[in-house]
C-alpha cells in the first residue's frame, strides 16, 4: 500500500539506544490517534541493534517531514511507557549521532513482542484520557537518559511534580502552598504518612530541600559550581527511586488503564 485515502503512507527508520535484546525480529501493527472517520493503523517492525534496536514505522502524511514528525511522536509515546514499566533508559537517536556508553550496554533485558503490545495499548489509552500523566512519563524517561545531572535532577522531579499538581485529591488544603504540597499530598495518598514512605521514609523536609533545588537549578538563582553538582549526583539515586515508585504505584492505583466500552470502541 503506497497511499491510504489518497494520503502518503511512509517508512520511518527509528534507532533506539538501550539496554534491550530483542531475539527474534518483531513484527505487528497499532492504531494512530488520528481525527480521520476511517482508523490508520501503523505497521511496525522492530530488528535487534548493537545499541538497542531499530523500528520501522510507518506514516501517513502529506511529505517526509511531516511523516517523520508523526513517527516520533507515535513511537515516543510507546517509550515513555515501556521506559516506565521496563526501569530502562530508552533514547530516540533519529539522526544516528548519539554517543553510546559501551559499559552500560553489557547486560540487556531481553524484551518481547508483548511488552511492545501492551506498551503501545496503553500508551493509547493514556493519550485518549490521561494527557497529563502521559507528559510525566516523557519527563521520568528523559531523566533515564540524561547524562547531565542537573537535567537529570530536573526531568525526575518535573515527572514528580506534573503528576501531584494535576491529580493532587486535596487540592483545597494546597491552596496558596504551591507544588510541593501538591507533591506531599499525592505521596500521602499512594504511601500513607511520611514515617512510610520508602526511601525517605521521615525525612519531612526531603521535598521542600529537592524543590529548593529544583529552583536553583531551573532559575540560576545561584552558581552551579563542582561542589553543587555533586550534591545533585550524590541525591539523584533517591530522586529517581522516588520517581519511580511514585509514577508505577500511581498508574497501579489512581490511572485507570481498563478501557470503558467507549474506549474500546476507539481502540479497535
Amino acid at each position: 500500500m503506497t497511499h491510504h485515502d489518497n494520503i502518503p503512507v511512509w517508512e520511518v527508520e527509528i534507532l533506539v539506544i538501550g539496554p534491550l535484546s530483542i531475539k527474534n525480529p518483531i513484527n505487528f501493527n497499532a492504531r494512530k490517534e488520528l481525527e480521520h472517520p476511517e482508523p490508520f493503523y501503523s505497521n511496525i517492525s522492530i530488528i535487534n541493534n548493537e545499541n538497542g534496536f531499530l523500528a520501522t514505522v510507518t506514516a501517513f502524511a502529506s511529505n517526509s517531514d511531516l511523516a517523520e514528525k508523526a513517527a516520533i511522536i507515535f513511537f515516543g509515546r510507546m517509550l515513555d511507557v515501556l521506559s516506565l514499566n521496563l526501569n530502562l533508559s530508552l533514547q530516540l537517536d533519529i539522526a544516528k549521532n548519539v554517543i553510546v556508553q559501551k559499559s552500560s550496554q553489557n547486560v540487556r533485558r531481553i524484551v518481547d513482542r508483548q511488552d511492545f503490545v501492551d506498551a503501545f495499548f496503553q500508551s493509547r489509552i493514556l493519550s485518549l484520557t490521561e494527557t497529563t500523566f502521559l507528559r510525566s512519563l516523557s519527563w521520568f524517561r528523559k531523566g533515564k537518559h540524561s547524562q547531565d545531572p542537573l537535567d537529570k535532577f530536573l526531568a525526575f522531579w518535573n515527572s514528580i511534580e506534573t503528576v501531584a499538581s494535576r491529580y493532587n485529591p486535596n487540592k483545597d488544603a494546597c491552596k496558596g502552598k504551591g507544588s510541593k504540597c501538591h507533591i506531599w499530598e499525592s505521596f500521602k495518598k499512594v504511601w500513607g504518612e511520611c514515617d512510610k514512605w520508602e526511601f525517605i521514609a521521615g525525612k519531612t523536609k526531603w521535598i521542600d530541600e529537592c524543590n529548593e533545588h529544583r529552583k536553583n537549578i531551573a532559575h540560576g538563582i545561584i552558581p552551579i559550581e563542582v561542589d553543587y553538582i555533586e550534591k545533585i549526583v550524590n541525591i539523584l539515586p533517591e530522586v529517581e527511586n522516588i520517581a519511580l515508585k511514585f509514577l508505577t504505584n500511581w498508574k497501579e492505583t489512581e490511572i485507570n488503564v481498563e478501557p470503558t466500552d467507549d474506549l474500546i470502541k476507539q481502540l479497535k
